[in-house]
């Protein structure tokens, strides 16, 4: 039972769904606690979709992180690496449809039965980045296990835990603006993935004197950092795992 591949996606599943009254009150909370105009009300019904639909994918990130380390120090590396890459899509997989199917249909009438307005142009948020940025996070985790020579301690972990709450919550208040550098997204993937979430959301202006208007890419710049920047990780990790195991043992006098 203690084995990742047993409890990793039970435990994303769960992540899921507590994480859904969080990211319910997100866009009232932390964004606009009082929208007016039609704009501002599909602004807020969107966003909470996004937000609803997305529940526990970032924090499950960091499970699959964790999993491919655990699952790296059971298994010699090759086998590692081919557990940690299906733990972690099967863990991707079970939390996006977790949260897709508990996260309900955006509204689109009113009490009174009059339709809600919506925008003409629309693009989908990029759940294709997010989801493989699960099996990446697990291989990345699988890798450093074998260059890391002990686990964490509690206050490196705390620190770790600390930085990562940062980190998100400064990609999740992005706006149609778009102010973190291009280069920090590829340089920081947890950041990439909260500031794909968000601009997904909040990339049409709906903010007078000039309400919705396309301000953003919904995304998509940050998705391509995301996935990307896992993928440069993954194979400088690689390269310096297969160095440290060739590498000559020290001679010794």
């Amino acid at each position: 039972m203690r084995h990742p591949v047993v409890w990793a996606v039970p435990a994303g599943v769960l992540l899921a769904l507590v994480l859904m009254p969080v990211n319910d009150g997100f866009y009232i909370g932390f964004v606009n606690y009082d929208p007016q105009g039609d704009e501002q009300q599909w602004e807020w019904r969107y966003v909470t979709e996004v937000m609803r639909r997305t529940s526990g994918v970032l924090a499950g990130h960091m499970l699959a992180l964790v999993a491919g380390a655990l699952i790296g120090r059971r298994h010699r590396l090759p086998v590692a690496l081919g557990v940690a890459a299906a733990t972690g899509m099967a863990l991707g997989s079970a939390v996006m449809v977790t949260a897709w199917a508990a996260g309900g249909e955006r509204l689109r009438a009113g009490t009174d039965g009059r339709v809600l307005w919506e925008p003409a142009v629309l693009e989908s948020p990029p759940y294709w980045a997010l989801l493989l940025a699960f099996p990446l996070y697990a291989l990345l985790g699988a890798g450093l296990s074998r260059l890391l020579p002990r686990r964490p301690g509690v206050v490196v972990t705390i620190l770790l835990v600390a930085a990562w709450l940062v980190v998100t919550a400064a990609g999740l208040s992005q706006d149609d603006e778009g102010s973190i550098p291009v280069t920090l997204l590829w340089l920081v993937p947890p950041l990439a993935a909260a500031t794909a979430i968000a601009s997904a959301g909040r990339s049409l202006d709906v903010w007078p004197p000039y309400p919705t208007t396309p301000a953003g890419d919904w995304g998509e710049q940050a998705a391509i950092a995301l996935a990307g920047g896992l993928t440069v990780y993954l194979v400088a990790v690689t390269a310096a795992t297969r160095w440290k195991r060739r590498r000559p043992p020290p001679a010794r006098g």
